[in-house]
């Protein structure tokens, strides 16, 4: 009976990879999904993009440490790309486009909203600077006649 009990755990650990694997591509489909909401340059494309290795890596790390006492086994890295494999070919696409979808059409108003608020800021800032220079203007000609 131990030894079943053993290949049990074994299976369940492997299922335990493949769901990691899923949760993994879920993850970075989030940031998938914020790129195509909120346009974005290389640099925070990179710093996602770093923060989602680091972020990957203490989940794999983790996995390994709680469930495997911290031994890599080829089955488990198989695992996690199994699961990746099979969301990304089977559900990625659609979450992505649902998603962005159903944000971006709830989303509408808000960024409406926050442009005009932006838009506003900047009508402030324009006149704030404004006034410093003809503040700065009229301290320096009050400087130049003592």
């Amino acid at each position: 009976m131990q030894v079943s009990e053993a290949i049990g755990n074994e299976v369940i650990f492997f299922l335990v990879s493949v769901l990691c694997g899923v949760g993994l591509v879920l993850t970075y489909d989030f940031f998938r999904i914020l790129r195509r909401l909120i346009p974005h340059g290389n640099i925070w494309i990179g710093i996602e993009d770093v923060c989602y290795w680091i972020f990957g890596t203490v989940v794999v790390f983790l996995l390994l440490y709680q469930k495997n006492d911290g031994m890599l086994r080829a089955f488990c890295f198989l695992g996690i790309a199994l699961g990746g494999v099979i969301y990304t070919f089977l559900f990625s696409r659609f979450v992505v486009k649902i998603f962005v979808k159903v944000l971006g059409t709830i989303g509408k108003p808000f960024v409406k909203t926050g442009k005009k608020i932006i838009t506003f800021i900047k009508k402030i800032i324009a006149f704030i600077r404004k006034q410093l220079k003809k503040l700065y203007k009229a301290i320096k000609i009050g400087l130049c006649k003592l």
